[in-house]
């Protein structure tokens, strides 16, 4: 009796785990599906590209859906953390260095 009380519960708990696999993939996707209209998508200046579509929402925020992304205030970086200005880049070097020497 004991090994079919055993067996039982590891199919049950197999499906559980089946389960949550399955929901934490569903999430995961939708967390991820492209919207072309986005406006991340549309240019690599975003808030540029916002402030010619529609001067009231100069700025792209990757946070929003609603209006291409198009927003009215600069979005909070501890809001929205994927949010960068145009021209904001995470390296140190802005590539005018001329590390060249002449003899």
């Amino acid at each position: 009796m004991l090994p079919r009380v055993i067996a039982a519960h590891a199919r049950a708990r197999g499906r559980s785990v089946g389960c949550l696999a399955l929901l934490g993939l569903a999430l995961g996707l939708a967390c991820h599906i492209s919207n072309e209209d986005h406006c991340v998508h549309k240019a690599i200046e975003s808030d540029a590209w916002c402030a010619a579509q529609s001067p009231a929402r100069p700025f792209c925020s990757p946070c929003e859906a609603q209006g291409h992304g198009c927003v009215a205030v600069a979005p909070d970086p501890e809001v929205c953390p994927a949010y960068s200005p145009d021209g904001d880049t995470d390296s140190t070097s802005t590539g005018d260095t001329d590390t060249s020497t002449s003899a």
